[in-house]
């Protein structure tokens, strides 16, 4: 098993834009960067704290999300064996935006989104408790990469 924590920030980016991109065919129409932050703060009781994340600390722990899922894990394992092309991602116009909506499907896996009457976003956990602490990591990184 790779230690994800190892990884370097382009290493885990690459993973995880590849992942979601692969995985947004099957996703729920995202919810505008705008209402994630302010959703996840006030469902999750997570406040900004003012230090940015960085992309590579968030792609890492919201790989650390999706490697739970054992078939994920093989994959991401995979991937990380691999040698990076150089070349540049689909992502690579919109690095910042794209890194953001990879970490909100990674979180995806774990909590339920729902959108009421009224077009208000919520998220509502729906992981293993063993888990609950990795999302909960995962919430605070991404509350504190999205612009808000």
């Amino acid at each position: 098993m790779i230690d994800l924590s190892q990884l370097d920030d382009n290493t885990a980016e690459r993973i995880l834009t590849t992942i979601a991109r692969a995985r947004s065919r099957s996703q729920p129409a995202l919810p505008p960067l705008a209402d994630i932050q302010p959703a996840l703060t006030g469902d999750f009781h997570v406040a900004p704290s003012g230090a940015r994340t960085a992309g590579g600390d968030l792609a890492r722990q919201a790989l650390t999300v999706l490697a739970e899922d054992p078939a994920t894990s093989l994959a991401i394992e995979s991937m990380a064996a691999e040698e990076d092309s150089g070349r540049p991602g689909a992502f690579d116009g919109g690095a910042t935006i794209a890194l953001g909506i990879a970490a909100y499907f990674a979180l995806s896996t774990a909590i339920e989104i729902q959108r009421d009457k009224q077009g208000k976003w919520s998220f509502k956990l729906k992981v293993r408790p063993a888990s609950q602490a990795a999302v909960t990591k995962l919430i605070e990184k991404l509350v504190n990469y999205l612009p808000g």
